[in-house]
């Protein structure tokens, strides 16, 4: 799945959106940014949940070069529009990453809040075995 559009940059230049799906269905998934040279400068990856319409974004990554530019805004919204009524998480944000995800939210009005993933599901092996002990005790 890609898409093309400008980076508003006085030059006009157009990146590709790619998508990568898992491997597994454990494994995330990515979104990635590739400039006209094919080099990624930028994806935010992901993991999802259909069953319970939840996701948790893992991590987004900019190329520097290209940061201050809206591509980070670009991906985490393409990956929205691509899980239309899904419950959004994400993992422990840096100072600027709370920033950007608080002005995420007011712009897109989808709680984009840290914190624990939103279903068992996405949850890893080791943790619900984890859990699943610490009931039987």
């Amino acid at each position: 799945m890609t898409g093309f559009w400008n980076d508003r940059s006085p030059a006009g230049r157009s990146v590709r959106l790619s998508y990568i799906a898992a491997v597994t269905p454990s494994s995330p998934t990515e979104l990635v940014l590739l400039g006209l040279c094919g080099r990624v400068i930028g994806r935010v990856r992901f993991r999802t949940c259909r069953t319970c319409r939840t996701g948790r974004i893992l991590d987004i990554w900019v190329c520097d070069a290209w940061q201050r530019q809206g591509m980070g805004r670009e991906l985490v919204c393409s990956l929205l529009a691509r899980r239309r009524g899904y419950r959004w998480n994400t993992t422990l944000q840096s100072r600027p990453g709370r920033a950007f995800f608080t002005a995420l939210m007011r712009e897109t009005t989808v709680s984009l809040h840290h914190g624990s993933p939103l279903c068992p599901h996405l949850r890893g092996w080791f943790r619900r075995t984890w859990r699943r002990l610490l009931h039987t005790c």
